[in-house]
């Protein structure tokens, strides 16, 4: 969870013993199907210019800051300028099988003072392209810096324009983080700089995940994977934060079925409501300069679990377990959190700033701002879920007796659903693991009470469709 200092100013978490890493080495990096080595021209010039030279025409080097190259002295001189480089580790992938580079890579941009480190000039030749000897590359680097070196951050970076790039960055596990605009001039022209990376904490799913993947049994007989990257990742089942993540995960799921049972490959927009809804909490903060107001905290966290809704629907649908294990994990922070409110409307705004822009910039839920937020908010892990669950039962009412069909009524005897939900959830046990269902029927039942011939006559014999098991 956030730390506060003496100021009650959110400040990132403590590393006391913290310790310049090492440099990377020009070492070997044993695989099961490639191997990475130094860059050493005499070694592996032949092999990386014949493989190099199989391409069909030059694109493969048009983001990068050299080539191609018109014959083999101007790649000689090339190599070994890589192979001298003092600010980096130029690596040759080499294919286990026939000894043969097809490939390099490198690690650079080298801040052993704070634990950041590049891998970059990442240049394949066809022959690599989309082989498992590509994936493990990357794979044997990762685990080299994080995991050997102890390096806490590992990052990537490319060209904006650089569609290819991108998507091996993704599927590799690196997080998007933004865009450094002009940040690079190179063959005369400007370059805006789109940044990925993944930390130390991210690692070990990740570990996990490329191991499963490069597993034998992940291919058929033709050498094609059965499961792609990333399909494999299982949070542990036991971990507080995957628990209450798959419960709120199951409800939100039954209730876009019960709203449309299309709603997978339909085009909603998830981050542009996660916007709006963000609009909405800021006007519960007393920001506004020119009226007079306070800050609602109990508001808040109604936002909040609204803003939720949207951001359990893009996990679903993206339909990706490295993403459930970031959300998970994002969600543990709240399991020791405080219940009362623990930053001032600066703080509070400044955090909903930050989490709406990221939003907007990946558009794909920010489990981590979330979870920042919430904690400001004074919501814990399960008072989180408690008011989803109650939330989620609420729109499940709306549906289950015609919120579409506009036949729903939102006022009962006197008072708004929402405060007949509240009454409900002052009164029933929590801790209970039917607790959904229990909220759900009290809704129902109270419900019925003002509306039950009418409900019939429109319902028939419908019966409830029964919720997942918890």
């Amino acid at each position: 969870m956030v730390q506060l200092n003496a100021y009650h100013q959110p400040i990132g978490p403590a590393l006391a013993h913290w310790q310049a890493r090492p440099q990377p080495a020009r070492c070997v990096l044993q695989g099961t199907y490639c191997r990475l080595e130094a860059v050493d021209p005499d070694k592996h010039g032949d092999s990386l210019y014949q493989a190099y030279s199989r391409a069909r025409d030059g694109r493969d080097w048009t983001y990068l800051s050299v080539g191609p190259f018109s014959n083999r002295i101007q790649f000689d001189q090339h190599l070994h300028a890589i192979s001298q480089a003092s600010n980096a580790v130029h690596y040759a992938v080499v294919d286990q099988t026939t000894g043969q580079a097809l490939g390099t890579l490198a690690l650079m941009r080298i801040d052993a003072q704070n634990g950041c480190i590049e891998v970059g000039f990442v240049a394949w030749s066809p022959a690599l392209k989309q082989t498992r000897l590509a994936t493990e590359a990357h794979y044997l680097l990762m685990a080299y810096a994080i995991e050997k070196l102890g390096y806490r951050r590992y990052e990537w970076k490319c060209d904006t324009h650089n569609a290819p790039s991108q998507a091996a960055a993704r599927r590799l596990g690196f997080r998007y983080e933004g865009v450094f605009r002009q940040a690079v001039v190179y063959k005369g022209r400007s370059r805006d700089t789109a940044w990925f990376s993944i930390t130390d904490k991210e690692w070990p799913a990740l570990k996990t995940n490329f191991q499963t993947w490069l597993a034998p049994e992940n291919f058929d007989g033709q050498g094609q994977q059965k499961h792609r990257l990333g399909q494999h990742v299982t949070p542990t089942p036991t971990a507080a934060g995957v628990r209450r993540l798959q419960q709120m995960l199951a409800l939100q799921s039954e209730l876009n079925q019960l709203i449309d049972p299309n709603w997978r490959v339909a085009k909603q927009d998830y981050y542009r409501a996660i916007w709006v809804e963000c609009a909405e909490l800021a006007a519960y903060l007393d920001w506004k300069w020119w009226q007079q107001s306070e800050r609602n905290l109990p508001q808040l966290q109604l936002e909040l679990i609204d803003i939720l809704h949207f951001g359990l629907c893009d996990v679903l649908r993206a339909n990706d377990a490295l993403r459930e294990q970031e959300a998970a994990a994002a969600l543990e922070q709240l399991q020791h959190a405080q219940d009362t409110a623990a930053g001032d409307s600066t703080t509070l705004m400044h955090a909903l700033e930050r989490f709406t822009l990221r939003v907007l910039q990946t558009r794909h839920f920010d489990f981590e701002g979330f979870a920042l937020l919430a904690g400001l908010c004074g919501l814990t892990l399960d008072t989180l879920y408690h008011a989803y669950v109650g939330k989620n039962a609420l729109n499940r009412l709306r549906q289950l007796r015609g919120y579409q069909q506009g036949h729903y009524h939102k006022h009962w005897g006197g008072q708004q659903d929402n405060e007949h939900l509240a009454h409900l959830q002052a009164r029933l046990p929590v801790e209970q693991d039917n607790y959904p269902e229990l909220i759900l029927q009290a809704l129902l039942e109270r419900y019925d009470t003002f509306f039950s011939g009418e409900t019939q006559a429109r319902n028939g014999a419908a019966l409830l469709p029964p919720l997942s098991s918890r």
